[in-house]
Order: C-alpha cells, then structure tokens, then sequence
C-alpha cells in the first residue's frame, strides 16, 4: 500500500505550474523547423477527399512581428491583472479596452485572436500533415495560464471581441437568470461544433439524402465583429455583427457570455483561479449595489461569480468602501469649487450637439450603405444577363463587339464606385458610430447642464437624474 504524497503548499504548487509552463514553451521553442512553418505558400496534395481549412487571415510572415504580437498580449494580459487587482481601476481597465480595440482589432484586423486559434490547436493535433507555429500556441496558451492564476483578466479589456462590447454597454437590461444559465450552454455547444469541424468532417449517407460537410474553421467563419474589424466581408456577417454592438447596447456582451467557445475554456479555469474580483477592498458590506451594477449578470449572493465574472471592474465604481479606500490613496485634496462643476455656455452647447451631429451621420452613412448595397444587388444580375447575352451575340455579329467592351469598362466603373461607397462610407459610419457610442456613456450632458435646444429635447438628450435608490427617502410628512 502506498504511503499518501505530503501535501505542498500553495507557493510550491505555484513554482512548480510555472516550471511545467517553462519546460512547455521551451520544448515548443527548439522544437523542429516546422513548427515555426504553419502556413506554407504551396500547401501539400493530401489526395482523396481530405480537406484542408485554412484560416481566414494568414499570421504575420515576419518572425520580428510575431513576437511583437506575442509580447504586445503578454503585456496587455500583465497590465490587466494590475490594474483590476492591483489598482482596482475602471478608468484604467476602460483605456487598455480601447487600446485592445485599436490594435487587436483595427490594427491587426482581429488576427491576433485566441478564440480562433482553438481551431489551430485542434488541427495540429489530428493531422500530422498540419504543424502549429510557436506564435499561435502562445496566442491560445497565454490567457489560459493568465486565467489559472488571476481569472478573466483577459476578458475584462485585452479581448477585442470583449472590449468592443464593453464598451457600447449603455442601458443593460436584466436577463432571468434562469435564461442566462440556459443560454450560457450554447457556447460549449458551439466549442463542440468548432473542435468537431477543424479536425474532421462529416459524411453522412442515407440512400439519395447525403451530407458532405469538409472541414473548416466555424470560429473565423461565422465571427460576427471580423468584418466590422477589416470593413470588408459578407453582406449577411456585417449585419450580424452591427446586430450584435446594437444588442449590446441593451444586453450586456451577449457574444460572450452564450456564444464565445473560448469563453467556456476560461470559466472553467476561472473557477479553481488562484485569485479571483472581489467587490470591496477590505471587508464587504452587503448593500446590493455590486449587483445593480452589474450589467451581466454576474453577482449572485451579492458576490461574484468565479465563472461568470468578466472581471470588467464596473461593480468597483458602486462599492461604497471601494470609494473610500480611493479617497485615503489619493490623501488630502481641496474640493472643487461648486462653480468649476458648471459648464460654461460654449460647453454645454457642444455637449448637447454633439449627440445628435453623431446621430445624423449614422443614419446618414447607414443609409447611403443600404441604398448602394440593395441597388447593386437589383442590378448584378440584370447587368450579368446583359453581359452574357453580348458575349454569345458578339460570337456571329461584330458590331456586337464594339458594344461588349465598353458595357464591360462600364460596370468595372460601377463597380470601383461601390467599393469607394463601402470604404468611406464604413469609415463614417465606424467613426460616427463610435463617438456616439462615447456620447452616450461619457459626454452626454448632465442633468440640467444642456443648452441650445428646445426643453423636450434637452430632457431626452440629458443624462437622467440619479434613481431613487440613491436619494435620501421623505418622510410621511412630505419633508
């Protein structure tokens, strides 16, 4: 029989990961040339009916911006445990979003994603054929590891599909929780389908009935804020993913909470996380007002979910002991002068307008887009008619000839003119989009503070007063 192992402890558990993690990252390092090779400019004849998915956007070809990549995530994930344990900062979780948003997403076109990057993984894996480059195992390792140790710090402002829906949250709306809990099964279902796709297919024969589906990456397929990313993509993706900001304008980041596959692989490991989001500094009050701050659902029992909690620090903002453990950081300090909190006269103005200006342009740039798309649409298949009747016409008519290449010249025209649509048009509508998006949460004008527009309007424009919950309660006596 043998003798039970002395228990370590938790510091000696903690090396030991991190030598594991080590010895791991090294063997992938000094591991064969191909390893470093993923995506090759002739990809091998696999013969038969094997398929062989390839990703939507390749990776970077230079090793330099390989490991820029890597070091920007690494950093990125860093800088978020500090700043939500550490500084425990909304502001400072709120600017590593946007800086997430510009370079993950815009910049990188979103190729930087550990979300997609599941489905390397799983193709490395069945197929000896297909090696994984070092860049993508730490891609898809690096939150992982993070997770284990300090929660969803990745999902709180490092994850541009995240941040991008943290930050057009403008009135969430509570979902039972019981539909919450129900929905959240969907993104294993769908880690299920992307797992099953990326390293096999299926064939499925019932006499003359047969379903033939390859391979293929469902994650880079069907992600919903790619096109918005790259400004370019299929029609139908472009408005699943406007859909999705507009829902979660109203529904806090519905994408991932029921839908992201790599969202299911973190809360997982979120729940045994050496250090989780606590709500208070110190010691917790029991007020509730963690959980009417919270816009997905993520505090039940007055404390946060280890699962669920998206680590997005907005519950900090509510806590009354998170305040004063601020104001004793930031010591003794003169208060404003009650004057300084009114805006002058130019600054409400613009406050007020520049609501509505973003408004405009929105409409405006979402309708010029609809309007080309639509009559492209009505008119491709009338102008292909034409084209093909010319070509068999021209075969016995010459003068025919003369007519095909000029209809030709002409709809290249067409055609250069809506992509010029596509490209400004998608460029005002992003930048209009966004500002409204900061007018609605940030720069709206207080409650009583608008000018420069009529009563009504101002009183839809204005940020509303502060709910009763917050205001002293009158007595029977009215006072």
């Amino acid at each position: 029989m043998r003798t039970p192992a002395p228990k370590e402890s938790r510091s000696g558990r903690i090396r030991a990961v991190f030598g594991r993690m080590q010895r791991f990252l090294l063997l992938a390092w000094i591991a064969p040339q191909p390893l470093l090779a993923q995506y090759q400019k002739s990809p091998p004849d696999f013969g038969g009916t094997h398929s062989f998915p390839s990703p939507v956007h390749p990776e970077p070809s230079a090793d330099w911006l390989r490991v820029l990549d890597v070091g920007f995530l690494a950093l990125a994930l860093a800088a978020a445990a500090w700043l939500v344990f550490k500084r425990r900062s909304r502001k400072g979780v709120l600017l590593l979003s946007i800086g997430s948003v510009a370079y993950f997403g815009f910049y990188r076109k979103g190729c930087i994603c550990s979300v997609g990057a599941i489905q390397n993984v799983v193709l490395c894996l069945t197929d000896p054929r297909y090696s994984v480059s070092f860049g993508v195992l730490a891609i898809f390792f690096l939150p992982l590891l993070i997770t284990f140790f300090f929660g969803r710090v990745f999902c709180s402002g490092v994850c541009p599909l995240g941040a991008i829906q943290d930050l057009v949250v403008f009135r969430p709306l509570r979902v039972p929780v019981r539909l919450d809990k129900a929905l959240r099964w969907l993104q294993f279902i769908y880690l299920g389908l992307a797992v099953f796709f990326a390293g096999w297919a299926l064939h499925f024969q019932i006499g003359a009935w047969q379903i033939d589906l390859g391979q293929r990456f469902l994650i880079c397929d069907y992600d919903p804020f790619i096109p918005i990313f790259r400004r370019s993509g299929p029609f139908s993706m472009v408005m699943v993913g406007a859909a999705f900001i507009l829902a979660g304008m109203f529904v806090g980041r519905p994408y991932c909470r029921w839908l992201c596959p790599y969202g299911g692989l973190l809360s997982v490991l979120s729940r045994v996380a050496w250090k989780n989001v606590t709500i208070s500094p110190d010691k917790e009050l029991d007020c509730g007002l963690c959980a009417e701050s919270c816009p997905y659902g993520a505090i039940h029992g007055l404390r946060p979910d280890r699962g669920w909690c998206l680590a997005c620090t907005r519950c900090y903002n509510s806590c009354p002991r998170q305040k004063r453990w601020e104001a004793l950081r930031a010591g003794p300090r003169k208060q404003p002068a009650l004057a300084a909190a009114v805006p002058r006269r130019w600054e409400a103005v613009a406050r007020t307008w520049a609501g509505v200006i973003a408004l405009l342009l929105v409409m405006g740039s979402s309708a010029w887009l609809l309007e080309t798309y639509i009559h492209a649409q009505r008119a491709a298949p009338a102008e292909k008619a034409l084209v093909e009747a010319l070509k068999e016409n021209a075969k016995s008519d010459a003068e025919v000839q003369k007519t095909l290449q000029p209809e030709l010249d002409r709809q290249h025209r067409a055609a250069v003119a809506r992509r010029y649509v596509y490209d400004r048009g998608g460029v005002v509508l992003l930048v209009s989009s966004t500002l409204l998006i900061l007018w609605l949460n940030y720069l709206r004008p207080r409650h009583g503070f608008g000018a420069g527009a009529p009563g009504g309007i101002l009183k839809i424009l204005e940020k509303p007063p502060d709910s009763g919950k917050n205001k002293p309660r009158k007595r029977a006596d009215g006072r």
